[in-house]
């Protein structure tokens, strides 16, 4: 029963990459064409990813993510820092897990975003930060339901029009316990992120 649950949810993941990439390929020559942020907008973006994630080492863990963020410049771009942006991005994540068992994860992470702006229509970024997550996978490579969550990524936002763009990211993260019990195995993901931010 539980390998048709770990079929169907690689099928949906697999699916749902496809539909982004085939949109992608359809929709970005027409709209990225002439598109330019807008320098005056860049104060508060909120976005929403779709991630792919797999585990470093011993069993292995697959993650189908979708992260909503939310954020606001500290500093935006084109203002004191020239090119250079920073700002304070709030971001949950809700997973499910193909492991033993079908599982899922939740949970929410404060970053710093360092930011550039490389080019008219391309903002790239560094990420980082660190949260907390409940992990409900059925894996001997992570021990404890409760974990902390240290990571770091970098991508682009690539603009769709003024204020709307793609982004792709790779993340790392880290996951464990911080030695809160005996048991503190670390459980190291590799994320690859696509989705759409709104800056306002």
């Amino acid at each position: 029963m539980h390998q048709k649950g770990e079929d169907m949810v690689r099928r949906m993941g697999g699916n749902g990459l496809m539909v982004m990439l085939l949109a992608a390929l359809v929709l970005l020559p027409g709209m990225v064409q002439g598109a330019e942020f807008d320098v005056a907008k860049l104060y508060r973006e909120a976005g929403l990813r779709f991630g792919y994630g797999k585990n470093t080492k011993t069993a292995s863990v697959h993650l189908y993510s979708l992260l909503p963020r939310w954020g606001i410049f500290l500093i935006p771009p084109g203002k004191q820092l020239g090119p250079f942006g920073i700002s304070f991005v709030a971001e949950g994540i809700i997973s499910v897990a193909s492991a033993e068992e079908t599982g899922f994860e939740v949970g929410i992470t404060p970053l710093v975003k360092f930011s550039c702006l490389l080019f008219p229509s391309v903002l790239a970024f560094v990420e980082g930060g660190a949260g907390l997550i409940s992990e409900s996978i059925n894996s001997p490579a992570i021990a404890h339901a409760f974990n902390f969550t240290p990571q770091v990524g970098a991508g682009f936002d690539i603009a769709l029009t003024p204020q709307l763009a793609l982004s792709v990211a790779y993340r790392f993260r880290h996951s464990s316990n911080a030695g809160l019990y005996e048991e503190n195995p670390a459980f190291n993901v590799h994320f690859f992120h696509g989705g759409l931010n709104y800056y306002y």
